[in-house]
């Protein structure tokens, strides 16, 4: 099921096989029975597979529990706001992976729907997550290497965590061409009393329209954002 939440749609039996590294016949045992019980759907026309109403139905129930449906509208709000796109993500391993996006209405901007997967090292939510854990050497020095993706991503552990010291005395994380060129982002980790956030938001917009100085004056509306959402997510639920 985790490789329909990567942005795609459908899927045939030998693109599963070959991603999971198991026999055709393995995975179609498995998405038959998937195929039973209504989270998955087959298109009689071409044979591949998408999302079916079970799923549907369970995603549902998620945003229910953990009351998504009043945090998305104060996603919106930033991005109408700002006119740019606003992502609540989670951390996912060693990156950070996008829930919801609302995507800026302007022409100009980039694309990172729901599941995309962003290294802790150089995104606004990985370093917000990264900075406010317990620790932070200890999460900077368990990251094997810090892959360049641009050339403004931080690729030395002691600079990562100069920054990260940084950002946790500001209460923001800066983005600074580090993901994509010509990106920018400010983001803040959703606070969890007592133990490490395991949520992010951020606002993504080109270069162009958010200078480093107003990228920083941003920042406190961010984490009132967060905080915001900390209210809201009920204390005994854990993403």
């Amino acid at each position: 099921m985790e490789l329909f939440m990567q942005g795609q749609p459908d899927l045939s039996i030998s693109e599963i096989a070959g991603t999971l590294k198991l026999s055709p016949s393995t995975i179609h045992r498995i998405v038959r029975a998937l195929v039973a019980h209504g989270f998955l759907n087959q298109d009689t026309h071409t044979d591949r597979y998408y999302l079916g109403r079970s799923a549907v139905l369970l995603g549902q129930m998620a945003q229910h529990i953990f009351a998504f449906e009043r945090i998305v509208p104060l996603l919106d709000h930033l991005a109408q706001e700002t006119g740019e796109s606003v992502n609540l993500g989670v951390r996912e391993g060693k990156f950070a992976m996008v829930m919801f996006r609302v995507e800026s209405l302007q022409p100009l901007r980039f694309n990172e729907p729901p599941g995309t997967l962003v290294p802790l090292h150089c995104s606004a939510m990985g370093k917000a997550l990264l900075a406010s854990s317990e620790d932070p050497a200890a999460e900077v020095s368990a990251l094997t290497t810090l892959s360049r993706q641009t050339p403004n991503t931080i690729v030395r552990k002691d600079d990562l965590l100069a920054e990260l010291k940084q950002t946790r005395r500001r209460g923001f994380s800066l983005d600074n061409e580090e993901s994509f060129p010509g990106a920018r982002c400010v983001g803040a980790a959703v606070p969890r009393p007592g133990e490490d956030a395991r949520m992010a938001v951020a606002v993504q917009a080109p270069t162009v329209r958010l200078s480093v100085r107003d990228a920083k004056q941003l920042g406190p509306r961010v984490m009132d954002l967060a905080k915001r959402i900390a209210e809201i997510i009920p204390a005994d639920r854990t993403i």
